[in-house]
């Protein structure tokens, strides 16, 4: 045999005993790099999503709240400027079952005089004194302003633990004269949870500043009157009213994600959670699947690159069996041939000259090049001249002997094919870079996918709308080009009139048909320039951008309430659906977009009380 053939032999069998090994770690390397990265963004993008879920939630939890106790101070209110104006005297029982009617978690409402006796009430007989109460002796000592709002307790004229809602009562020259107490259920707190929205051991929790917690709901077990809160979440309110934490329940154990919200004009926080197992279970079943597939890839992989080696380096040293060290090479270098041409990756050594000495199939099938066309080519003619030139500068820094990774994108940026590239130098034994080997994954997929999860998380599944982050951002960029262009800009926030009978009635589903109807009816009344966005449960928003004049955001507020006004078709049949929306008008100067938005919820509240279906516009 020629020692010219020896010599090659010796080249290749020395290639083969070191190169197999490494290309199997880099493979190895490359495959698990991969797969935990991308582990590692899905789960902060379940992270991100079950944040986004929780906040939402929250806000939802808080408005249905607000809406209870808003109603309940309102009918306190009336009871007590209606007794003060009579006197004490006229028709007290049927004054209390008309506020107590259109409530069905209310249990009762009563009229108490000053000594403490039970009046008038819509539970039964009077009799009961309850001077002894803290919802009684906050109103006589003068420690309470407004509504009080007790810690559970178990009502003497109802039998029933409940949460008691109380406003003074007075006579015409001021003087003290009793209260008007409203008992409430402390699970119709609760009512807002539901499986669907929650799963099975989220949360909800309404619990006052003094840690005692008026109602608590995780699946279908509800807790009230305990202490709650105070190890964690105190912690949390020192760093601002509102926000997310995970902690772990003493109750019954199950960490979660949760959204606190302390409720203005109140001494409540509301608060919602997500079980952690329950938010991560989805992406825990896909990762176990995912690395028990790696890991058998790898243990196959390294099994046979194990045995490829020991082959190879078998036939180094026997040099007596030539024709055999031959065959075993010849399929060696066919079986690593199969193995490269098999792998999802692009495979390539490039020399020194930048010529390509080796290419798998899937690198040919890229190029849609035959077998072995490639070889001995440059890179400059192999690659289209765009992707030559983004790839150049990666090429020369490996060919001076760093190891680089990057990523190439081929056509459009949303549409063309993602490249993860990795180039590893490859050195002669006197140190000197021969070539380098070139490994390059189609990562498309993965970043449409990462595409798609950024765009859910700033849209609303329900209807396709932005949701609250979006609106976070589009507000106040209207506002600076509002002020930079000396235009004005109207904010309409708006509500479905009664949309919990709707859930209650028709169930959850029509109530989301509903949704989706009122989303599309809104999108139909603006302009393309304008932006509608739903920030959660039954609340939208509209933001009106370069608006002429008062009358024109009233015309679009009227055009909007006339155009909800018509039947929606949901499961079970139309349904009569009405609105009340707020608009806040915002003509010249500074203003802070959260100023704005609570101008325009103080002008839907203005709709509400003017009888809804409806609008109300206020300047800001």
């Amino acid at each position: 045999m020629p020692i010219a053939s020896v010599h090659s032999r010796r080249r290749s069998l020395a290639w083969l005993t070191w190169g197999v090994p490494a290309l199997g770690v880099l493979v190895c390397a490359v495959m698990w790099t991969f797969r935990l990265e991308t582990l590692r963004a899905e789960q902060r993008q379940v992270q991100a999503n079950a944040y986004a879920r929780v906040r939402g939630l929250t806000q939802a939890y808080r408005g249905e709240i607000l809406r209870i106790l808003r109603q309940v101070d309102q009918a306190t209110r009336f009871i007590a400027l209606e007794f003060q104006r009579a006197g004490g005297h006229g028709d007290l029982e049927g004054l209390l079952h008309e506020a107590l009617k259109d409530e069905p978690g209310l249990i009762a409402v009563y009229l108490i005089d000053a000594k403490g006796d039970v009046v008038a009430s819509t539970a039964g007989p009077r009799g009961a004194n309850i001077a002894d109460r803290e919802h009684f002796t906050v109103h006589r000592d003068g420690r309470a302003a407004g509504l009080f709002i007790s810690k559970p307790v178990l009502g003497r004229v109802s039998g029933k633990w409940a949460v008691q809602l109380s406003r003074r009562l007075q006579s015409a020259d001021g003087r003290f004269a009793g209260v008007v107490v409203v008992s409430v259920d402390p699970s119709y707190f609760t009512t807002f949870y539901n499986e669907g929205q929650f799963d099975k051991h989220g949360l909800v929790i309404l619990v006052g500043d003094d840690w005692v917690a008026r109602a608590r709901r995780s699946g279908e077990r509800v807790w009230y009157g305990n202490t709650s809160g105070r190890t964690s979440l105190v912690k949390q309110l020192e760093k601002g009213p509102q926000g997310i934490y995970e902690a772990r329940s003493s109750l019954d154990g199950i960490e979660r994600i949760i959204g606190y919200e302390r409720l203005p004009g109140y001494p409540l926080i509301v608060g919602t959670g997500l079980a952690n197992d329950e938010v991560y279970a989805g992406f825990r079943e896909r990762e176990a699947a995912l690395l028990r597939f790696t890991a058998s890839a790898t243990l196959g992989l390294a099994l046979f690159i194990g045995a490829l080696t020991l082959v190879v380096r078998r036939l180094s040293v026997s040099q007596t069996k030539a024709d055999e060290l031959q065959l075993a090479l010849a399929e060696s270098e066919q079986r690593l041939r199969a193995i490269a041409d098999n792998l999802p990756v692009q495979i390539a050594y490039i020399d020194d000259a930048q010529r390509l000495a080796f290419a798998n199939r899937t690198f040919e099938r890229w190029l849609e090049a035959a077998p072995g066309e490639l070889l001995g080519r440059p890179l400059r003619e192999v690659l289209a001249p765009a992707a030559y030139e983004r790839a150049r500068p990666w090429l020369e820094r490996a060919l001076k002997g760093e190891s680089v990774e990057f990523e190439i994108v081929l056509g459009e940026p949303d549409g063309g094919q993602h490249l993860h590239v990795v180039y590893v130098p490859d050195r002669s034994a006197q140190g000197e870079v021969a070539g380098v080997y070139a490994l390059a994954t189609d990562v498309s997929r993965v970043k449409q996918i990462e595409r798609r999860l950024v765009a859910l998380a700033r849209h609303d599944a329900v209807t396709g709308l932005p949701n609250r982050n979006f609106f976070n951002e589009a507000l106040p960029a209207a506002l600076k080009r509002a002020q930079r262009t000396g235009t004005a800009t109207a904010l309409l926030f708006l509500d479905i009139d009664d949309f919990k009978a709707i859930n209650d009635s028709r169930g959850h589903a029509a109530g989301d048909q509903v949704l989706a109807e009122l989303g599309r009816r809104l999108v139909g009344c603006v302009r393309a320039t304008d932006t509608v966005a739903r920030l959660g449960g039954d609340e939208f928003v509209i933001i009106l951008e370069a608006v002429a004049s008062e009358e024109e955001a009233r015309r679009v507020a009227g055009k909007i309430v006339q155009r909800v006004d018509s039947p929606f078709e949901a499961e079970g049949g139309p349904l009569a659906v009405t609105i009340s929306v707020g608009v806040a008008f915002h003509a010249s100067g500074a203003v802070t977009p959260g100023a704005l938005l609570r101008r325009a919820d103080h002008a839907l509240y203005r709709a509400k009380e003017a009888g809804k279906n409806t609008f109300h516009l206020t300047q800001a």
